[in-house]
């Protein structure tokens, strides 16, 4: 949907019908290949979060990681943790507490291979406890539905997709990863605030626009221009800012620098756990 957004405001400078193609598949993988793999005349970009580095450094999409390109950063969404109505903690405190009095009774809901799966382990690598992950393929809807249904003891979600089962009780707020300015959660405790400040950083899902690099430059240079001027859009910003947070724009050097880093993270953790599937990195 976020992306369905900002292409509709970038048709309005861009001569051309811009198309989605949701390609699922493979933890992500399937539709990852199809970008690389495409004609690199630049009429194929990537939108992809950090979901991306995850299958690159395990190996899974047998494609190395440095042949794509950022082109832009097209804002972030905030994440939290939650807990099922009926677990047995309320706070994260009590969950490491209860954790570590209960090694692996803890069900905490991911997508295995996934983005939610590389944030729950960084996670309990930080807490010092023994998680056990439930896969739940589909992502934060399937996630938050299981929470509901307490098939699971925790999960991942956007802040603005829990607001309203916050709100109703249906699930309980364990943390935010950083502060969030949204109405009725401003109090939401932060990681740091919850004694974890090494996970403050894990805190988002960021939208990335990338591109293959054998495109040519001026190519790639062409949509961070475009990308950039819809970005600025109050008409884009209102809108899109009823889903998301952060609606911080990134290019060059700075979105280079941002994505080494994440990556760099990330292949850490896949190598502390014993996730990669073979050497193509």
């Amino acid at each position: 949907m976020n992306l369905r957004i900002i292409l509709k405001h970038l048709e309005k400078i861009v001569p051309a019908r811009l198309v989605v193609k949701n390609i699922k598949g493979g933890a992500t993988a399937t539709g990852t290949r199809v970008a690389y793999d495409a004609p690199k005349d630049g009429y194929t970009l990537l939108f992809f979060h950090q979901a991306f580095m995850g299958t690159a450094a395990q190996g899974i999409l047998g494609r190395k990681f440095a042949d794509m390109t950022p082109v832009a950063r097209a804002g972030s969404i905030d994440i939290m943790y939650a807990a099922a109505k009926e677990a047995p903690f309320n706070n994260l405190p009590e969950l490491i507490d209860y954790a570590k009095a209960n090694p692996d009774a803890v069900r905490v809901g991911v997508f295995l291979r996934a983005h939610s799966h590389m944030v729950a382990l960084k996670v309990m690598d930080a807490l010092g406890v023994k998680l056990n992950m439930i896969n739940i393929p589909g992502g934060g809807g399937p996630i938050r539905a299981a929470l509901v249904g307490h098939q699971i003891d925790i999960g991942i979600t956007t802040v603005s997709d829990a607001q309203k089962y916050l709100e109703s009780g249906d699930i309980k707020p364990l943390f935010v990863f950083r502060s969030v300015d949204v109405p009725g959660l401003e109090d939401l405790p932060t990681a740091a605030e919850a004694g974890v400040p090494q996970i403050s950083d894990v805190g988002s899902v960021t939208n990335y626009f990338w591109a293959h690099r054998e495109v040519p430059e001026e190519i790639r240079t062409y949509w961070a221009d475009k990308i950039e001027q819809v970005m600025a859009d109050p008409e884009l910003q209102a809108e899109l800012g009823q889903r998301i947070i952060d609606l911080r724009f990134a290019r060059g050097i700075e979105l280079q620098a941002e994505v080494d880093s994440q990556y760099a993270n990330t292949v850490a953790v896949v190598e502390k756990f014993g996730l990669a599937t073979d050497t193509n990195e």
